[in-house]
């Protein structure tokens, strides 16, 4: 793999699977460049699912809590969360936690924003709708805060933050409104769900809105979150995309991605977790093509991950966060997704 594209390996936020035992071993890997944790309030699967190696997909650990206690016990991999958003926490609780995780760590925490999930949020009456609508109206200005945190303001009392250790801003972005945000505020662009030729497509116009603002393209690193099921061989990898729980994540994609391939979205709005009955979970993630999961979940030999990754590379994409669901289909899913995602860095 081209030196250019460095990896993030990702640390779990449930408890029976040990979060800081992911962060001391990414940190022990050269080959690891970064460690980011996942912002959920509900696990990516519903209940009911054939049982893996988490006992409830819903019980979770708060990311920030988790990286605070990481960056203690870590030295040289760099922490992210991969996304979190304004509106479980405010902008100056965020720029507060960042800045304090970057003081204990002693280097810049990634601080990964986006409008958030909907489907994550409904449930605990965050956000009242299934859809993402209306989301630029309190991003815009949350995102401005976050910028503006990094650094004193140039008049007026001081409302920085950083208390002497400042935080990486990184950005989920997709929409050509999002785009244009990250390209005037952030250090980062972190997307998920898109073709190689898309991501080409989508940092052609960062970058265009990068130099119409003033700033300097290369300074903000083209990242990419992707879903993953990794192991030594291609029959290994595949066979794990046959388990409810690597199914589910196909149905973040929504109607368009099913309708590449012929089928019907089988929900009638956005996928919110906790909305499917635990007795019709199994059949429904089951019902899913194939297909569709295929191109929802990184997988293959470590050969194939390569050539896919690599053309991504060629996108201009110069980090990938593998944050890998196989590794809970069963107990030993740990030791097979870390030689797995090590088989594909040190080639």
């Amino acid at each position: 793999m081209p030196t250019s594209l460095t990896f993030g390996a990702p640390i779990s936020v449930h408890p029976d699977v040990d979060p800081l035992d992911d962060l001391q071993w990414a940190d022990a890997q050269p080959d690891i460049d970064a460690a980011w944790l996942i912002d959920h309030l509900q696990g990516w699967y519903p209940r009911g699912t054939r049982r893996g190696a988490l006992a409830d997909p819903h019980r979770l650990l708060e990311p920030f809590s988790v990286l605070a206690a990481g960056a203690a016990q870590t030295r040289r991999v760099s922490l992210g969360v991969a996304v979190t958003d304004p509106l479980r926490r405010t902008a100056v609780a965020l720029a507060q936690a960042a800045s304090s995780i970057s003081w204990l760590g002693r280097r810049p925490m990634k601080l990964g924003v986006g409008v958030g999930d909907p489907g994550q949020l409904r449930p605990f009456g965050v956000h009242p709708g299934v859809e993402r609508t209306g989301r630029l109206g309190y991003f815009r200005p949350a995102l401005q805060q976050l910028d503006g945190f990094r650094r004193p303001p140039e008049t007026g009392p001081d409302l920085a933050l950083a208390i002497d250790a400042p935080y990486e801003l990184h950005v989920a972005a997709h929409g050509p409104r999002m785009l244009e945000l990250t390209a005037a505020h952030a250090d980062g662009w972190i997307p998920s769900s898109l073709s190689p030729a898309d991501y080409a497509d989508r940092l052609t116009t960062l970058r265009r809105h990068a130099v119409d603002s003033g700033r300097d393209p290369e300074e903000i690193t083209p990242t990419l979150f992707v879903w993953s099921a990794l192991g030594s061989t291609r029959e290994e990898s595949e066979r794990l995309l046959r388990h409810p729980s690597v199914r589910a994540v196909a149905l973040f994609r929504g109607r368009a991605a099913f309708e590449r391939h012929g089928a019907t979205y089988p929900l009638p709005h956005g996928y919110i977790p906790d909305e499917i009955r635990p007795e019709q979970a199994d059949s429904l993630l089951e019902s899913i093509p194939d297909a569709v999961v295929a191109d929802a979940v990184l997988h293959g030999s470590p050969e194939d991950v390569r050539e896919t990754l690599e053309r991504y590379r060629e996108a201009g994409c110069e980090h990938v966060i593998c944050h890998d669901i196989g590794r809970f289909v069963d107990p030993d899913g740990t030791a097979r997704f870390r030689e797995g995602l090590l088989a594909v860095t040190k080639s």
